[in-house]
């Protein structure tokens, strides 16, 4: 499991005063990156092999400007050239406030087709199968 912290930006929040919708989705994009880390040790743009299939994303709790919030990500299933990554972002306090997946697809950008994973990664994707108990089930 992989444990990423973010500080809500001002420009993170709408005009409700909330963390938007769509913000939740690059928190959970920023969780991901030790998973990049593992495809493209670099992150180098020009041999990314990596493409995302699907994301969702459940909203349980409103969040505002300047909460700590703590990115929780872990693997759930390997596939052979897929693997699905679930997310489930907690406050300071303690409280769960949105809970996502991603279905992401090992990637040739250059053949445009997906390639199967290689036994170092699955190797290393294995490794984060776990996952906080008491995170909740997407809905």
């Amino acid at each position: 499991m992989f444990l990423r912290e973010i500080l809500v930006r001002f420009n993170d929040c709408d005009g409700l005063g909330h963390v938007n919708n769509g913000t939740y989705f690059t928190y959970m994009e920023d969780g991901r990156t030790d998973i990049f880390r593992l495809f493209n040790p670099t992150l180098d743009l020009h041999s990314w092999n990596l493409i995302v299939a699907s994301t969702r994303c459940d909203f349980l709790q409103q969040v505002a400007y300047g909460e700590k919030l703590t990115v929780f990500t872990w693997i759930s299933r390997l596939g052979n050239s897929s693997f699905t990554v679930e997310h489930a972002i907690q406050n300071e306090a303690g409280a769960w406030v949105a809970r996502g997946q991603a279905t992401m697809i090992a990637y040739n950008y250059e053949q445009e087709k997906s390639v199967s994973l290689w036994p170092e990664v699955r190797q290393a994707l294995s490794a984060h199968m776990e996952h906080p108990a008491e995170a909740p089930e997407l809905r």
